[in-house]
């Protein structure tokens, strides 16, 4: 076969996949790491491959670890590789294939290198006793045993094994079929923290040692050091990872003041920064060793249901890697939170998608959503049927799609239950014929899409900072109180949440059409079109981001949301007193127990609640309209037109989405649907995904407007330029 070259071309308005010339769809469907399902030449996963090309997918993934080709003898033997993809090669010969290739060092490596093993805040790596199957990171959220990110020692070995990975396995057949290498390492491969929920990582002498030289770097000599970190007299020697108790110690309600936490802030700067250079010179190593354009990727740009963790775990630095030309995709599941992928909820990304495409990577969702064919034994309850898995394939599969971006189904099937066992031994979650049928159907409505130009009405901006969380405190998960199928209880910070997971949950059943935008894009985006900008998690403001805020957001009469703690500080200092500053309302903050805010705008209302006594925000309501208070009477939402814009204020960020299309409405935004459900637009496709069902009148920013009747319980699918029914 001709050997694959891939690329990603930037033209009509998306971020296009070019395999040798043509562009293809990126739908993907791609093989679990776990045994039993994982080896693409055998009986069960060689079937799913085949059906899911019958369905017209052309594009496949599966996994392979270092692990499994590097031995005690560090020599690389690429049979296990090679085999991966001549198993899709046997079901389909005209497949591209993407392997997820997982760098991590096997365990004989950090066993005789236990200085290069990540640390843990204070509790000492759990020892792993692996035997049988286990899956090779079935351990990686606990105190696994890991080199640390910051280990060189690692980097390099894992870079030469790397090298030599790609340029052996593209001078064979199977590596001519290669496409893409999706880099992956942390936990469960998606370059988390190794132990991020339960611990503060990385405490161990590998990122001590780095972290001492960055701060060198930075601060130049040890009296601008100790002054900055407070800590009078400190030299090189004494720098050390902030340990627990300095990282949950909030100096303003739930944020830290640079003045007196900056040893803290500075450590997640270079913890970050660290990140993102690993995966970026991966990225780099694999485009120069393949002898061909090559597709790189990475699970990186995690931000909605992170657990409070973002700066233990998640990925802060995504405006880092935006800006490298080295990787070429993003990768995230679904988000887990209940509201996101339970029937009715949304099925949107972990990630921030449009900033993703903006930069002109592409973004590709994980769709791991089990489906009644299978179960999900680890989830007691869990209950499905097949209309209802029909549903959400449509909503879960359409909704990146709608974003300018891709997706594929990642098959955890063969792993579970079989609802009819006497029948059917392990089978996918996909296998049956039904739902076979309708990703036939979604594969052919998005192809048909590929090659239009993209476009994406949104009048709503969403402002989202990742590198807000590293100003914010959270404290680690109890993981005692982690349950199947929940998100963990969010401990210290409930309030920095409420504006980046409920807010958006709201905004995808609010009708509004909305997109995500990082603090740096405003100075530069086109905003011609925008009619509502929420300042959702953007703690920490800048004077050049304040500076765009006046001069280019708050004005043409456009209507600015600002929630939480957005806005309370401007990188030196933190307070109310820059909040009043940059908003006109006076603030100030108050102790509140209970924490009940109540909101109340144009028929529309919610109520909110914080467990325990609280720090909030309360604003004077001299001039204001008051739109919602606290349980005591203060103002906790107001709101008041000045200098050219209509300036909002809320101690809680407004989640209902009935409060969000009022909100909407006043800034003149259209509402593509009246109801609370979730509704997706763009690539010239609208939406609907409905529990109730019923007579809809849908205004399709596209032109037309669709008298609908929606069957319960369904997702249905329309042209938003014919206005005719594509699916449902």
């Amino acid at each position: 076969m001709t050997a694959l070259a891939a690329h990603i071309d930037n033209r009509d308005g998306k971020p296009r996949l070019i395999i040798n010339g043509v562009e293809q769809t990126p739908l993907i469907y791609g093989l679990t790491d776990s045994s039993g399902a994982r080896w693409t030449w055998e009986e069960v996963p060689a079937r799913n491959l085949a059906i899911f090309a019958a369905a017209g997918v052309r594009l496949f993934q599966a996994d392979i670890w270092f692990e499994q080709m590097i031995g005690s003898d560090d020599r690389l033997d690429l049979t296990l590789a090679r085999r991966q993809v001549a198993g899709v090669l046997a079901v389909c010969p005209e497949a591209a294939v993407m392997l997820r290739v997982h760098v991590n060092a096997p365990p004989w490596w950090i066993d005789q290198r236990p200085e290069e093993a990540v640390g843990y805040g204070g509790p000492a790596p759990e020892p792993e006793r692996r035997w049988g199957l286990q899956k090779l990171l079935a351990n990686d959220n606990g105190r696994p045993l890991r080199a640390s990110f910051s280990s060189t020692a690692w980097l390099e070995w894992a870079t030469a094994h790397l090298r030599a990975f790609c340029a052996e396995l593209a001078a064979t057949p199977e590596g001519a079929a290669v496409f893409g290498l999706q880099i992956a390492n942390g936990v469960y491969g998606e370059w988390h923290q190794f132990g991020f929920f339960a611990h503060d990582p990385d405490t161990g002498p590998a990122s001590t040692r780095l972290f001492r030289e960055w701060a060198q770097r930075r601060y130049g000599d040890e009296a601008a050091l100790a002054a900055a970190w407070q800590q009078p007299g400190l030299t090189w020697a004494e720098v050390r990872v902030p340990d627990s108790a300095a990282r949950e110690t909030a100096d303003c309600a739930v944020l830290r003041d640079p003045r007196r936490g900056r040893a803290v802030i500075d450590y997640f700067l270079f913890q970050h920064e660290r990140l993102a250079d690993v995966v970026l010179h991966l990225a780099g190593v694999v485009k120069a060793a393949w002898p061909r354009p090559v597709l790189t990727a990475s699970f990186f740009g995690y931000y909605h249901c992170l657990f409070g963790r973002h700066a233990a775990g998640g990925h802060l630095s995504l405006d880092r890697v935006l800006a490298s030309p080295l990787l070429d995709c993003l990768c995230a599941p679904q988000s887990y939170e209940p509201g996101a992928r339970r029937f009715g909820g949304t099925g949107h990304a972990r990630g921030l998608v449009d900033p993703v495409r903006r930069a002109g990577k592409l973004w590709l969702d994980e769709m791991d959503l089990p489906t009644s064919n299978s179960g999900r034994t680890w989830e007691p309850g869990y209950v499905s049927d097949l209309a209802d898995d029909v549903a959400m394939q449509r909503r879960n599969i359409l909704h990146p799609v709608t974003r300018g971006g891709g997706a594929w189904w990642y098959d955890f099937g063969p792993l579970t239950g079989t609802p009819d066992a006497a029948r059917f031994g392990p089978t996918g979650w996909w296998d049956e014929p039904t739902l076979q049928a309708d990703a036939t159907a979604l594969v052919r409505i998005a192809r048909e899409r590929t090659a239009r130009p993209y476009a994406r009405a949104a009048d709503v901006l969403v402002v989202q900072d990742p590198w807000s969380f590293a100003h914010t405190v959270s404290r680690r998960v109890n993981l005692a109180e982690v349950r199947p199928g929940e998100v963990p209880p969010l401990r210290g910070d409930q309030v920095t949440p409420i504006g980046v997971d409920a807010l958006i949950l709201g905004l995808h059943q609010s009708g509004l059409v909305h997109e995500e935008v990082l603090p740096g894009e405003l100075a530069t985006l086109d905003l011609s079109g925008c009619r509502l900008v929420i300042y959702a998690t953007a703690a920490v403001l800048d004077p050049a981001q304040r500076r765009v805020l006046r001069e280019r957001v708050a004005r043409d009469g456009r209507h600015v949301v600002f929630t939480g703690f957005a806005g309370w500080g401007d990188g030196t200092a933190v307070g109310p007193e820059l909040a009043a500053d940059l908003t006109g309302f006076e603030t100030r903050l108050q102790a509140k127990k209970p924490a009940v805010q109540t909101l109340a705008l144009d028929g529309a209302s919610e109520s909110r609640s914080l467990d325990g006594e609280v720090e909030a925000p309360v604003f004077a309501e001299t001039g204001a309209e008051v739109v919602g208070r606290w349980a005591d009477g203060t103002a906790a939402a107001v709101t008041r037109a000045r200098a050219g814009a209509v300036w909002w204020n809320f101690a809680l960020a407004p989640t209902a989405p009935a409060v969000l299309r009022a909100i909407g409405r006043r800034a003149g935004c259209r509402v593509v649907n009246d109801h609370d459900e979730t509704t997706l637009v763009g690539a010239g496709l609208l939406v609907v995904h409905t529990i109730a069902g019923g007579t809809r009148t849908l205004r399709s920013p596209d032109g037309p407007v669709i008298e609908a009747e929606l069957p319960p319980r369904s997702t249905v699918v329309f042209d938003a330029v014919t206005g005719g029914r594509l699916l449902g």
